[in-house]
């Protein structure tokens, strides 16, 4: 089993996207392959192998746009989307695979050893050394490359019940950490709350949406506090009426909600205007941030790079096309006048030999006067030429299909005349609701036809007055019939089957 297929079961026992398992993993151990420039260097040397396929791999997939991939720096998003490209294809990939899980070895020696030797207290040593933060951090990371290990290289012999626990821990982040959770959602809930917070500041402080409110505000706490602001990203060269053009409307509901998240029993109006203030600032800062990220990976060097290539390889598709296209006419234009030539002798022809037809014709239907007279000596002919037919169908070769013969001939009574002894007992013995007849016996009891529905003719062995025999009842009675010719039984059941549905047809 591999993380794909295990995240899809757990998709389906939770009820949620089956790719739940797969993001929250593969995004947690590109992240972590980010923390060291040593790790990015390995992950370039890697990456830099195959980056179209490894661009193309992260890009098309959704776990590029999982919270834990987006959450941190430029940089560290920049090297996490080279790794998860490289994980992704190492799924289908077994010696990609193998160079990755050597790759994690190496940067995560005690996830390793936790792993082989099945026992977490390597990994608990460590954590008690970190601070908290830390801890919950580097846990989060570890638990995502001992999951991997665990899928991939100890599959047989895992710690079953951490494998619960990391999985119970991805449960509760996806669903229900602060950094998963549908914000909209917690709005709503709030909306109450931060209704009644909005009316108390607009009556108390009148509108404020945006810095330019906060630096021209009656009240000189809440402009000093957006000057104070305002200088800070001065003193960094910054100005804000620039870097802020399009944030004149901000939703002052999350900077709120910000606030009610503290779960004060009593509202302090001081302390909502400082979150409201530097949630302004904070806010639009963070908008700019974003809209940077979305447009560096939108129009960065190896994105344009490959947009470019892939421009290319179109054109040059296009050209060849083209190209052939243009030979394909010359060939037409060439075809057309030797058509065209071909057809103006016909119709000179044509009308030379006007006359000297029509005098044919009248000569051909004397002929076939005389020829109606010799229908009897023809008989003879037609019946060696049946024969003939016959021979030739033996060499013929039905189309090998996945059809079940038992759905053609189960509710029909079948009868094969002709056939080699042997291969009439073989047939018996696997069909023995087919009925057979020997092919030369010319003078076989006429009622075994009676209750046939359908009679097959094995053409290569059997005489011809066997055939008139059978052939005269099947007229009389208007019984379906086909002709089979193999000795192969698997070609033989193919033979009747394309016989039987030329009958549904």
């Amino acid at each position: 089993m591999n993380i794909e297929i295990f995240s899809k079961l757990i998709g389906e026992q939770w009820n949620t996207s089956p790719d739940i398992i797969k993001n929250y993993i593969f995004a947690n151990i590109s992240i972590g392959l980010t923390r060291n420039n040593e790790m990015k260097k390995d992950i370039n040397k890697l990456y830099l192998l195959d980056k179209l396929k490894y661009y193309n791999a992260a890009s098309n997939s959704n776990c590029i746009d999982h919270v834990v991939m987006t959450k941190g720096s430029l940089e560290q998003e920049i090297y996490a989307r080279k790794a998860l490209g490289i994980l992704l294809s190492a799924e289908v990939d077994v010696n990609l695979r193998n160079s990755v899980i050597s790759l994690l070895r190496k940067h995560n020696p005690l996830v390793f050893n936790a792993v082989k030797k099945c026992d977490k207290k390597i990994l608990i040593k460590k954590y008690i050394q970190l601070d908290e933060v830390t801890r919950k951090i580097e846990a989060r990371l570890d638990a995502a490359v001992y999951f991997y290990f665990s899928m991939y290289r100890s599959a047989d012999s895992v710690d079953q019940g951490f494998i619960k626990s990391i999985i119970e821990d991805i449960k509760n982040f996806e669903f229900y950490d602060p950094m998963s959770i549908d914000i909209i959602k917690e709005l709503e809930i709030n909306k109450p709350k931060i209704q009644e917070i909005k009316t108390i500041i607009k009556r108390d402080f009148g509108k404020i949406n945006n810095f330019k409110d906060v630096l021209n505000s009656d009240n000189e706490n809440i402009e000093e506090l957006g000057v104070i602001l305002q200088n800070l990203f001065v003193i960094n060269k910054l100005d804000i009426n620039n870097l802020f053009y399009n944030s004149d409307f901000l939703n002052i509901d999350e900077m709120i909600l910000s606030y009610i998240k503290l779960n004060y029993r009593n509202l302090d109006i001081n302390l909502i205007i400082q979150s409201l203030v530097n949630g302004i600032f904070m806010k639009s800062l963070i908008n700019e941030y974003k809209k940077s990220k979305s447009l560096y990976f939108e129009n960065n060097q190896e994105t344009l790079f490959f947009k470019i290539d892939s421009l290319e390889e179109n054109l040059s598709k296009l050209q060849d096309e083209n190209k052939q296209l243009h030979i394909n006419l010359n060939v037409l234009n060439e075809e057309k006048a030797m058509f065209n030539e071909t057809l103006n002798n016909s119709i000179n022809k044509l009308n030379k030999n006007h006359k000297v037809e029509i005098n044919n014709l009248q000569n051909k239907m004397k002929e076939l006067e005389n020829q109606l007279l010799e229908e009897k000596e023809y008989r003879n002919e037609l019946n060696a030429l049946r024969e003939y037919i016959f021979k030739v169908n033996n060499n013929y070769v039905p189309i090998i299909c996945n059809e079940n013969i038992e759905d053609y001939i189960s509710n029909l009574q079948i009868l094969i005349i002709g056939g080699p002894r042997d291969w009439r007992r073989k047939f018996r013995d696997k069909y023995p609701d087919i009925k057979t007849l020997n092919g030369f016996n010319e003078k076989f009891e006429i009622n075994i036809l009676k209750n046939v529905n359908f009679i097959f003719f094995y053409t290569g062995f059997m005489n011809h007055a066997t055939y008139t025999r059978a052939m005269n009842f099947i007229r009389l009675n208007k019984i379906k019939f086909g002709y089979i010719g193999k000795t192969n039984i698997e070609l033989v059941e193919e033979e009747i089957i394309e016989e039987i549905k030329k009958y549904s047809e």
